[in-house]
């Protein structure tokens, strides 16, 4: 990958950078009687060549281990570790200035560091006819961590945010569960929940979901897809020192598609009513949750052309 940044006028976040990636990898997998085991490994170097700053260049390697086991009939037990390399990105190096897309100033660091992460995660899987489950947990270390970090003052009428870097952890689980009720119909039940600290203060990282939870049904009959679902969402407390709590919220949404099939192409009509309740909610994960809610009820409409 070669990128040619250049960001112009008064107000440029950042100088002009010229980028160059490259990287090469590879992935095997070994079945045999009992179980399946899978690998992989990456390598990676990324250089940037800034007008008017420190030059630097990142190369890593990034590498994955896996173990399937099935353990009963149709269920089998999965374990993955990865140790996980990734180079700054060109914006948290380089970018001083305001970032109109979320409302901050932000302010990079010419001085990061590749961060390196080792990551845990054990599943439960189960799949038959009539249900379909998945319990997945995960803990990852990671070591020079990179975020955002909103700071307490104000800078050219925005929230001055930093890019730092510290060591943190993320520990957390995913759960989906759907369950046959009749031939034609599905129900899907799904939660998630994520805790992220600094490993050395203890202190919650930015902009980290809140625990979630999803009840929704898969209608199907023939070409036609009909599925209603309602999305719940926990308050979220658990905040970074210059951040807000966020109030839980339900909203719910329908979608529905009809697909009609040639000899050689599918056409797939689309209509999804989201957040049928009109109802008026922050997303914690929103830069600019504190000045624009989310999206109220609103209709989408698509059309997709398979070719096979």
């Amino acid at each position: 990958m070669r990128r040619d940044f250049k960001s112009v006028g008064e107000e440029a976040i950042a100088p002009p950078v010229d980028q160059n990636a490259f990287a090469v990898y590879g992935v095997e997998e070994l079945k045999f009687e009992r179980l399946r085991l899978q690998f992989g490994l990456r390598a990676e170097r990324n250089s940037y060549a800034p007008a008017t700053a420190r030059s630097r260049s990142f190369t890593g390697v990034s590498a994955s281990g896996g173990i399937y086991v099935p353990a009963w009939r149709n269920g089998a037990v999965v374990f993955n570790y990865t140790t996980s390399y990734r180079a700054p990105a060109l914006e948290e190096l380089y970018n001083h200035g305001p970032h109109l897309g979320n409302l901050t100033f932000e302010i990079g660091n010419e001085n990061l560091e590749r961060e390196r992460g080792h990551g845990f995660e054990l599943s439960v899987r189960h799949s038959s006819d009539r249900v379909r489950a998945e319990l997945t947990g995960f803990y990852n270390l990671m070591d020079n961590f990179i975020y955002l970090a909103p700071l307490d003052r104000i800078e050219d009428g925005l929230i001055a945010a930093d890019y730092a870097q510290a060591d943190a952890r993320y520990l957390g689980a995913e759960a989906r569960v759907d369950v046959a009720l009749h031939r034609d119909l599905w129900l899907n039940l799904g939660f998630d929940l994520v805790d992220a600290q600094l490993r050395q203060s203890g202190v919650s990282l930015p902009r980290i979901p809140p625990v979630r939870g999803r009840i929704g049904f898969d209608l199907r009959r023939g070409p036609f897809n009909f599925r209603p679902e309602l999305v719940l969402a926990n308050r979220q407390h658990q905040i970074f020192p210059t951040e807000t709590e966020t109030a839980g919220y339900a909203t719910g949404n329908l979608m529905a598609t009809y697909v009609v099939t040639t000899q050689h192409i599918s056409h797939l009509f689309g209509v999804n009513l989201f957040n049928v309740t009109d109802r008026l909610y922050r997303n914690h994960l929103s830069f600019i949750k504190e000045v624009a809610p989310e999206i109220g009820r609103g209709i989408r409409f698509s059309y997709t052309m398979n070719f096979f």
